[in-house]
C-alpha cells in the first residue's frame, strides 16, 4: 500500500518561538543576523525536519489569527525542494478565478507541489469577523461553486459559468498557465452534506482525529457516494501524536501536555502499529502533528515512519 505523510505546521502554535527564535537550519535566512530572525525562520526549521526525515508533505493549517497559509507554503516550497505543500484555507478567501491563478503559479515555480485543503467553517460570529456573511446554509453551495469555476477556469477556455456565489463570463487561462495540473484537493467533515460534496469535488477526504462516527464507517459510505458519482476518492486523517522510546516514558509524559483531543499516545511500536491500522481501513494521507513541532517532526520522522512503513511493506503484507 502507497501511503503519503505529512507533517503539520500550526501558524498559531507555540508563541513563544517568535522573533527572534533560535538559529535556523534553512538558508531563508541564513544571511542574516540572529536579531533579525523571524517566525518564517521557524517555519523554515519545521519544513526542514519534514524533509530531513522523509515525510512526503507538509500541511499548513489555517489560523484566522495568524500567518497565512498559502504565502508559508510560498516561502517554504522553494527552500525544500521534494515536499508537497498542503495548504488549507477557506472557501471564502475571495475571486476563485484568482485563486485558481495563484494555484497555477504555485505549481509552475515548485513543479507540481502544491495542494489546496479546504478549511472547516467556521460560526457564524468567527467568520463575520473575516468579512464572510454568507449564511450557515449556504456554504456548501459556496464551496461546490468556488471548487466548480477554479477548476473551469483552469481546464476550460472559454468558460461561463453563473451561480449565487461566482460568476465567470469568458474565462479560462491560456498557455502556459493551462499546462500545469490544477492542486490535489482535500476536503473534510463528517455532515451529510460534507460527505456528498466531497464524492463530487474532493481529490482526498480527511476525517478528524476523534470523529463522532467510526472512521470506517465514514469511508463506507463515502467510497459508495464516489463510485455513484464515478469517481473515486482517497482518505486521509488529521492525526495528533504523542510518541515516545515506551509506554511508560509516553504516558508519562502525556500526563505533563494540554494534548488535543483524539491524540494518539504510546509507544514507537504502539503508534506505528495504530497507524498501519487506520491504513487498514484504506486511510492513505496521514497529516501528523505535535509539539514542540521541529522536534517532534524528527522524533516522529525517524521512530515511527519507519516502523510504519514495515508495517506496511509488501513483503511483509504477502506473508
Amino acid at each position: 500500500m502507497t501511503i503519503r505523510t505529512y507533517w503539520q505546521i500550526d501558524p498559531a502554535a507555540e508563541p513563544h518561538r517568535l522573533e527572534p527564535s533560535a538559529r535556523p537550519i534553512s538558508s531563508i535566512a541564513t544571511p542574516l543576523r540572529a536579531s533579525t530572525l523571524g517566525r518564517f525562520d521557524y517555519y523554515a526549521q519545521i519544513a526542514e525536519a519534514a524533509a530531513q526525515t522523509a515525510f512526503d508533505g507538509v500541511f499548513v493549517a489555517h489560523r484566522p489569527d495568524a500567518d497565512e497559509s498559502r504565502i508559508i507554503a510560498g516561502a517554504l516550497a522553494r527552500e525544500t525542494r521534494r515536499l508537497e505543500f498542503v495548504a488549507e484555507f477557506p472557501a471564502s478567501v475571495g475571486s476563485s478565478v484568482y485563486a485558481a491563478k495563484q494555484a497555477t503559479t504555485f505549481q509552475r515555480g515548485t513543479h507540481d507541489r502544491f495542494a489546496w485543503a479546504i478549511a472547516p467553517d467556521a460560526d457564524a460570529r468567527s467568520r463575520a469577523r473575516e468579512g464572510d456573511f454568507v449564511p450557515q446554509d449556504q456554504l456548501g453551495a459556496r464551496l461546490d461553486e468556488f471548487l466548480t469555476v477554479a477548476r473551469g477556469v483552469h481546464t476550460q477556455r472559454p468558460f461561463t459559468f453563473k451561480g449565487e456565489h461566482f460568476e465567470v463570463e469568458n474565462g479560462g487561462f491560456e498557455a502556459p498557465l493551462s499546462r500545469v495540473p490544477f492542486p490535489t484537493v482535500f476536503l473534510q467533515g463528517e455532515s451529510e452534506e460534507a460527505l456528498d460534496l466531497s464524492a463530487l469535488q474532493a481529490d482526498v477526504h480527511l476525517f478528524r482525529a476523534n470523529p463522532s462516527q467510526p472512521i470506517g464507517r465514514l469511508i463506507e459510505g463515502l467510497d459508495l457516494l464516489a463510485m455513484q458519482a464515478d469517481r473515486t476518492v482517497a482518505f486521509g486523517v488529521i492525526q495528533p501524536v504523542l510518541a515516545r522510546e515506551d509506554e511508560e516514558e509516553a504516558e508519562l509524559d502525556a500526563s505533563r501536555a494540554n494534548l488535543a483531543p483524539g491524540t494518539l499516545v504510546g509507544s514507537f511500536d504502539t503508534v506505528a502499529a495504530r497507524l498501519a491500522e487506520l491504513a487498514g481501513i484504506g486511510i492513505t494521507h496521514f497529516v501528523l502533528s505535535a509539539e514542540p513541532s521541529v522536534e517532534e517532526a524528527y522524533r516522529i520522522g525517524q521512530h515511527v515512519l519507519p516502523r510504519l512503513r514495515a508495517l506496511l511493506a509488501p513483503n511483509r503484507a504477502a506473508a
